[in-house]
């Protein structure tokens, strides 16, 4: 007997029956693919993924096409939000988990991160943002963040990840909603420029990552130098954060506080509210998350 494990249940329902159809759908095939781990069924896996990619990409095609439709007749206020999620998801993270999956020969990694992804997004989006668009819950986006500044820290971001990591980073989610990842180190730096308005850049970086550039600079494995690889980290990140946020908002921005956050801290962060930019690299040593948050002086 097949274990209920990530099902649809009717308490995500929007209301709307071709809505809450494709989301069922959606909900069946990566339900599937989580079982098929637990069962370590690469194959069957394979499979399911090939499966899962072509519904995606028609999903994202077709349903976002009717749920923006559906918003439009209605008079949905988060509408514009909405669709630059849309977009997203069909123009940047959709074809960065086929490429994945496919340059890595649906390796047992590759497909883990592309369950992971799906089960987060439909977590974030369907459950939080969908649910949103008739009222039953409070959309998490305070705003739109403008298309000009999501370019140029898509840039600047991943010149300075080549930099730092000597890998090159590409960008697989303009607008991350905090789906789990693998284990992290997180970094929070707060900056206030000269008025008092405040810039809150938390960066989540997993640890094949970090462990690739200890390794360099100790000549070591860096996970055997516990005591001093934390505030090394720590000077790393702080670096990382510094130049990112200079270069997009101002270099007369002085860095006021530094802490380091669990995980699950950094997971909750999104429960409050979405950053005004929040972004997904991925490296070939793992992945990079960087959210930025603005607070006004006034």
């Amino acid at each position: 007997m097949e274990q209920n494990i990530f099902e649809w249940s009717d308490d995500y329902s929007i209301g709307v029956k071709e809505i809450d159809d494709a989301h069922k759908q959606l909900f069946s095939i990566v339900g599937r693919i989580i079982r098929n781990f637990m069962d370590n069924n690469f194959e069957k896996n394979k499979m399911t993924c090939i499966e899962a990619l072509k519904y995606l990409k028609s999903y994202a095609v077709k349903h976002f096409a009717e749920e923006e439709a559906y918003q439009l007749s209605i008079g949905y206020h988060g509408y514009k939000m909405h669709k630059k999620v849309h977009d997203n998801m069909r123009d940047v993270v959709i074809p960065a988990l086929e490429r994945e999956v496919t340059s890595q020969g649906y390796s047992m990694e590759s497909m883990e991160h592309f369950a992971g992804a799906c089960a987060g997004w439909l977590t974030a989006h369907v459950l939080i943002e969908d649910q949103a668009i008739t009222g039953r819950v409070q959309s998490r986006w305070k705003q739109i963040p403008d298309d000009s500044g999501t370019d140029r820290l898509e840039e600047i971001g991943k010149t300075v990840i080549n930099g730092l990591f000597q890998a090159p980073a590409t960008l697989v989610n303009k607008n991350y909603q905090g789906y789990e990842l693998g284990k992290l180190f997180c970094y929070c730096d707060e900056f206030t420029d000269k008025f008092g308005n405040v810039y809150t850049v938390t960066t989540a970086i997993e640890e094949p990552m970090v462990e690739k550039v200890v390794s360099k600079i100790m000549n070591k494995k860096a996970f055997e130098l516990s005591e001093v690889m934390q505030p090394m980290i720590a000077e790393i990140v702080k670096s990382f954060d510094s130049t990112v946020i200079k270069a997009f908002e101002s270099e007369e921005l002085k860095n006021t506080n530094s802490v380091f956050l669990k995980s699950k801290e950094f997971y909750d962060s999104f429960e409050e509210g979405y950053p005004d930019y929040s972004m997904l690299w991925r490296t070939m040593y793992g992945y990079l998350a960087l959210c930025i948050r603005r607070k006004s002086a006034i």
